[in-house]
């Protein structure tokens, strides 16, 4: 089971595609960090998966099996 599912994931900025089909799947148990340059879109990914903001297409799940349990297991500071 996957504790996060990101699947052609897009976020519109102004026009400006700022995630364009990101795909990740995080395993159970596992532990990830998002690393890279400046406006790449690290924090529009861990706050949509957050459920801070939304996407304008693609899926996110979140534990999907445990729903009630998924905010237990996220931490986020933007």
């Amino acid at each position: 089971m996957f504790a996060v599912h990101v699947e052609k994931l897009v976020k519109i900025y102004d026009n400006r595609r700022v995630l364009d089909g990101v795909n990740l799947d995080v395993p159970e148990g596992e532990f990830y960090a998002l690393m890279g340059p400046n406006g790449s879109g690290k924090t529009t990914l861990a706050s949509i998966i957050a459920a801070v903001k939304t996407q304008d297409s693609g899926i996110v799940e979140v534990y999907k099996n445990k729903p009630a349990q998924a905010k237990e297991f996220i931490g986020y500071v933007p």
